[in-house]
């Protein structure tokens, strides 16, 4: 996949110390439909997805798709690098998104979290953030979400989250990744009484 260049200027990571000045980026980040849940709906580019409210999809199964977790993996797998992308939660009252190890489990009813190869943040509640840790770390986050960043360092064993509106820092993974990881997408379920009917889209971004 093609990269670029970005020099917009990050807000340190509190714990890390260090500015995040200059980074690639995916070019065309985009959404793997043969690992897609059957009840989420991708946009014909796959840089949207929303959760259907209508019977599941007569979509083939295979190892590769999520059957009971309504999640999709973004199609390019990160093996090194820097890596930056960002996604917009808007209007949502549920959400997960980070990265997921190519090799995980995507059967059954999954653990979201690091021991079962998931790195992640999660609306909950309505209102409340928390990073998928064990247990739960919840977030110190004063106004409502519009767009989160993901900064990935993998040589440096860093997964970074940010309020991508002003770069302020939400949360920091340090992990040695153990192989594979794939962007990690889950819009929720939404309702009949319109709460949580709003996409995740991944926010292209321009320089």
């Amino acid at each position: 996949m093609k990269r670029v260049t970005c020099k917009t200027k990050l807000t340190p990571d509190k714990d890390h110390g260090r500015s995040l000045t200059q980074f690639s980026v995916p070019a065309a980040l985009t959404l793997d439909p043969s690992t897609a849940h059957q009840r989420l709906i991708l946009s014909d580019d796959c840089t949207i997805v929303a959760y259907g409210n209508l019977h599941p999809q007569p979509l083939q199964d295979s190892p590769k798709r999520f059957d009971v977790e309504v999640s999709v993996l973004g199609s390019e797998a990160f093996s090194s690098g820097v890596h930056y992308w960002e996604v917009v939660v808007a209007e949502k009252t549920q959400w997960v998104i980070g990265l997921a190890h190519e090799a995980a489990s995507r059967k059954g009813s999954i653990q979201i979290q690091p021991s079962r190869g998931f790195y992640c943040i999660v609306m909950h509640d309505g209102n409340q953030y928390s990073a998928c840790t064990e247990p739960w770390t919840r977030l110190n986050v004063r106004d409502k979400l519009d767009k989160v960043g993901v900064f990935l360092d993998y040589d440096q064993g860093l997964l970074i989250f940010y309020n991508a509106d002003d770069m302020s820092w939400l949360y920091t993974f340090r992990e040695k990744f153990p192989g594979k990881l794939c962007s990690y997408f889950s819009p929720g379920q939404s309702h009949a009484n319109g709460k949580n009917v709003q996409p995740l889209r991944i926010n292209t971004v321009r320089i």
